[in-house]
């Protein structure tokens, strides 16, 4: 019964997710980007500019079209799950952009500047939970998700690169610089949080140390952090001396703590500290069971 309890909770939690996900979304496009007309790029871009090349009115069409080119690869890619969750959240967070716009919610601000951070920092989280979820929202986020699956190329470095493209082709055509200028803050704040949340916001380290003092070290680390470590051998390049070097993963928080045991066991020591942005296992978060780019039994079938 605890199992079946379970089971149903992981199967349920990405759906409550995207609809979270998709209200905070449809609340950021109407309270700050919508007013003011800043610019996306991605498929809709690409309907604008198609219409504005052609004089017909083929915006939603040639959007439509690319967007369920894209949508078949990734589902092909990245399972059915994918495309469901893909078609719930494009439609659900269409209708609550219409819906709050009906509602005619006053912006928060008219300041195109301040609608440019925060609007990128809510749509940003709005889209970011929606992709952890698995799901999409349209032809360029699928594209992004599926080179993140094959390359690992992180979404929002896709996504940045698709408008940025996008944007500039609707530059040379018919859109202001002024406000392309705007709308690329807009997108970069966006893709910035949108990273922020795939990756994680429990942020940590990776510290390697090399050392004359390894067992002080360890030690201290041991009892002070109660963190785990690994001990590795190696030999310098230019003395050809041996010496041990220690490697562990820890908050960011508990860097300066780190930083001061060393130092205090060994001043000489060589230290590296570099940022790690997933990490999962014991002390830290689990590994996603249905992450953007797992695929459930079912979907392979």
């Amino acid at each position: 019964m605890v199992k079946q309890l379970k089971e149903h909770k992981e199967m349920l939690w990405p759906w409550l997710m995207i609809s979270f996900g998709s209200i905070i979304s449809a609340l950021g496009y109407v309270l700050f980007i919508l007013p003011l007309s800043m610019i996306e790029g991605g498929v809709t871009g690409i309907g604008i500019i198609a219409q504005n090349l052609t004089g017909l009115p083929i915006v939603g069409s040639t959007s439509l079209a690319l967007t369920a080119a894209v949508f078949i690869i990734a589902t092909r890619k990245l399972g059915k799950s994918f495309g469901a969750k893909s078609i719930y959240a494009t439609i659900l967070m269409n209708v609550l952009i219409d819906f709050f716009t009906i509602l005619k919610i006053k912006p928060v601000t008219n300041d195109i500047l301040l609608a440019a951070f925060y609007g990128g920092a809510i749509v940003g989280l709005g889209l970011g939970l929606i992709y952890y979820a698995g799901a999409s929202t349209g032809g360029s986020d699928a594209l992004a998700q599926i080179l993140w699956r094959l390359r690992r190329i992180p979404i929002g470095r896709t996504l940045l690169i698709i408008d940025i493209l996008v944007l500039g082709a609707a530059t040379l055509i018919f859109i202001p610089l002024e406000k392309i200028m705007y709308s690329l803050i807009f997108i970069y704040i966006e893709v910035q949080v949108i990273d922020m949340v795939i990756n994680g916001f429990r942020a940590s380290q990776r510290v390697m140390v090399v050392t004359d003092k390894p067992d002080e070290i360890k030690q201290a680390i041991f009892d002070r952090l109660s963190r785990g470590l690994t001990i590795f051998k190696g030999v310098g390049g230019y003395t050809g001396e041996e010496r041990m070097m220690l490697t562990t993963v820890v908050p960011r928080k508990d860097i300066p703590e780190i930083r001061r045991i060393i130092s205090s066991h060994d001043h000489d020591a060589f230290v590296i500290i570099h940022d790690i942005h997933q990490v999962y296992g014991e002390g830290f978060e689990h590994l996603p069971r249905r992450n953007i780019a797992t695929k459930t039994t079912s979907d392979k079938q």
